[in-house]
């Protein structure tokens, strides 16, 4: 198989090498300030060369890309902290082994889902906890179990059942993983290098369906050449057939249509109030899939599912009664206001609610 990932200058990989030290020491990437200033020293502009990591897919409202790092592409903050993707462990030694050790967790996740429990009658969501990942990976270090959750935040299809922490019963904090069907695309993937092969894949097809692929741009990674299935970097040839020099194309994640804090929150509300929170959050996961899929109509369905999931969390029975009785600062009050209207277009609700049932303690 050609190779799925470019070569890098050497300026490139010392952004990425200066990105993976704290990692490796702390298990977090490091604020973005420390990487512009240690670049700064060795006369480079990190801002540039971030920027130039290939990634395939494409940065289109709607569309999906993948590359060799994480970012927000419509500006970072000093204290943004840009991370490395799996892409990333086939240029650089010192993650070689810590993108293997994840892809042993996937491996697990992928076989948890194959011989997970579903019923005829209701949905059945399982989770993956993260004791129960340290106990199946007992030489796995604690700093790395740590890491795990934001590793797979990142990755295309993983970031479907990525929970993010919460508070145990006995106040220990933790994290859990939802298991879902699309973690089956890497079923019988053994090497990094597939892995990394597959998201293309999943990235390539998905654009595809919505007519978001750009073809042959030079500086990207390339998935289909000629009519035939390759994954090699073409940046030099594809320049040369379009008579151009080789250039550099940003690398860019979606934006979620859900900011990850408020996920995060609701998971570490988990076991501290009578309300069953799963649904909800599930709920939020859908609604970025759908708005990262460009699917619109499915996007209002899936705000209007949340919307009715408020009330009972501030004590309310109706959306309505929420939105007049509860205490919201006068900038609140003014966005809630107009929700209210959202919940009842269409002359209804996605599905009437039980009066006499709180949907917060549904376990989907």
């Amino acid at each position: 198989m050609p190779d799925a990932t470019p070569r890098l200058s050497h300026q490139q990989l010392m952004l990425m090498q200066t990105m993976t030290g704290p990692f490796l020491t702390t298990g977090k990437w490091p604020v973005w300030h420390y990487v512009l200033t240690e670049l700064d020293r060795k006369g480079l502009d990190a801002d540039e060369l971030l920027k130039s990591l290939p990634y395939v897919g494409t940065r289109a409202v709607g569309g999906l890309s993948y590359g060799l790092a994480w970012y927000e592409y419509n500006g970072l903050s000093e204290d943004a902290r840009p991370a490395l993707t799996m892409a990333a462990g086939l240029h650089l030694a010192e993650l070689e082994n810590v993108f293997d050790s994840l892809l042993r967790v996937v491996h697990y996740l992928v076989q948890r889902q194959t011989f997970a429990r579903s019923s005829p009658d209701a949905v059945q969501r399982s989770y993956v906890e993260a004791d129960e990942v340290a106990r199946e990976f007992p030489a796995m270090s604690a700093e790395f179990l740590q890491a795990v959750p934001g590793m797979l935040r990142i990755e295309p299809l993983l970031m479907r059942g990525a929970q993010g922490w919460y508070n145990k019963a006995n106040g220990e904090q933790s994290w859990r993983y939802e298991l879902h069907r699309y973690l089956l695309r890497f079923r019988g993937v053994s090497t990094l290098r597939e892995y990394v092969t597959s998201q293309m894949e999943y990235v390539k097809q998905t654009n595809l369906e919505y007519g978001l692929e750009p073809r042959n741009t030079p500086g990207q990674f390339v998935l289909e050449r000629k009519g035939v299935w390759s994954h090699s970097f073409v940046q030099e040839e594809a320049a040369a057939e379009a008579e151009l020099p080789p250039t550099v194309t940003p690398v860019a994640e979606p934006k979620p249509y859900v900011n990850a804090g408020l996920r995060d929150e609701l998971a570490a509300k988990q076991g501290k109030t009578k309300l069953n929170v799963d649904k909800l959050i599930a709920l939020l996961h859908e609604l970025d899939d759908n708005y990262a899929g460009g699917n619109a109509y499915s996007c209002h369905a899936m705000l209007r599912a949340v919307i009715d999931h408020v009330p009972p969390l501030l004590g309310h029975k109706s959306f309505e009664a929420a939105v007049n009785n509860y205490t919201w600062t006068r900038t609140d009050k003014k966005y809630m206001t107009p929700l209210a209207g959202v919940q009842d277009a269409g002359g209804r609700r996605t599905a009437p609610a039980n009066p006499g049932q709180c949907r917060c303690h549904h376990h989907a």
